[in-house]
C-alpha cells in the first residue's frame, strides 16, 4: 500500500503539503522531480505550487540561518519575489527562489528569486535543486519548452533534511485539481536504503500520497509520483 496522510486541520494559509525527511545526522544533496503546469485558476489571491528542500532542527549548521526553503515556486498572481514578474493573471510564472521569514541576516531573511519564466498551460516543468558539495552552493535549474531558468545561492554548509510538495493558495485561491509530482529522486549525502524506503512522512492540509520509494544503492531514492490534494476551501 502507497503511504497516505493523517490529515490535520487546516493551516491558518490553507497550505497542503506532503514532507519526506531524513534523519537530521544524514541530508539531501540533490532532489528532480516535474510536473505539469495546471489550468489557469480564477483571477483571486496567489497561487504557489512548488518542490522545495527544508533543513531540521538539529541538523549541520541549522544556524544561524535557520528555517527557510529553496523553492523552484509556479506562481499564479503576484509574489514576494524580487524579480520583474508578468502583469497580473496574464500567465503562470515560475522561478528559482528561497524564502526565509524566521532570519534576521539581510543575506538570508524574507524573498530571494532568480529570472522569472513564463510558462504555458500543460507543460511540462523539470525542476533539478542540486548542492556543489565543494562550494557549498545550491543551484535550482526549472526547463520546460519555454526555457530555462537557474538561481543559485550559498547556504553556509547548511544540512537540509526535507524534500516537501506543496499546494500553497493564498488569499482565496484555488486550485481545481490534485497535483501531481512525477518520476521524483532524492539524493542522500549519505547511503541510507531504510531512510528512502520508510521515511518520516508527515502532512498538513488535506494532505495527499506518495507511491512507495525504491532505491538501488541507498544513495537516490527514487518516487513513481508524490500526489498533493488541494486544501479544503473555507467560506
Amino acid at each position: 500500500m502507497a503511504p497516505r496522510t493523517q490529515p490535520v486541520p487546516l493551516q491558518p494559509d490553507q497550505q497542503s503539503r506532503i514532507y519526506f525527511k531524513i534523519p537530521a545526522a544524514n541530508e539531501i544533496v540533490r532532489m528532480q522531480t516535474h510536473f505539469t503546469v495546471p489550468a489557469k485558476p480564477a483571477r483571486v489571491g496567489t497561487m504557489f505550487l512548488w518542490p522545495g528542500l527544508e533543513p531540521r532542527d538539529g541538523g549541520r549548521n541549522y544556524y544561524p540561518i535557520g528555517l527557510g526553503v529553496l523553492q523552484p515556486v509556479l506562481t499564479w498572481g503576484d509574489a514576494c519575489a524580487p524579480v520583474q514578474q508578468p502583469p497580473t493573471y496574464s500567465t503562470w510564472w515560475i522561478s528559482g527562489q528561497y524564502v526565509n521569514v524566521y532570519s534576521r541576516d539581510p543575506q538570508y531573511a524574507d524573498c530571494h528569486s532568480g529570472r522569472a519564466m513564463s510558462v504555458k498551460v500543460g507543460e511540462a516543468l523539470d525542476m533539478d535543486i542540486a548542492l556543489d558539495q565543494a562550494t557549498g552552493v545550491w543551484t535550482q535549474t526549472i526547463t520546460g519548452r519555454s526555457g530555462s531558468v537557474r538561481y543559485s545561492i550559498n547556504m553556509r554548509a547548511q544540512a537540509q533534511n526535507m524534500a516537501l510538495f506543496a499546494i500553497e493558495p493564498w488569499d482565496n485561491a484555488r486550485l481545481a485539481n490534485r497535483l501531481v509530482f512525477s518520476d521524483t529522486t532524492i539524493t542522500f549525502r549519505d547511503e541510507a536504503r531504510q531512510s528512502c524506503l520508510t521515511p518520516e512522512l508527515t502532512y498538513t492540509g488535506n494532505g495527499g500520497t506518495i507511491t512507495p520509494p525504491t532505491t538501488t544503492d541507498g544513495r537516490r531514492c527514487h518516487i513513481d509520483t508524490a500526489t498533493v490534494n488541494p486544501p479544503r476551501t473555507v467560506d
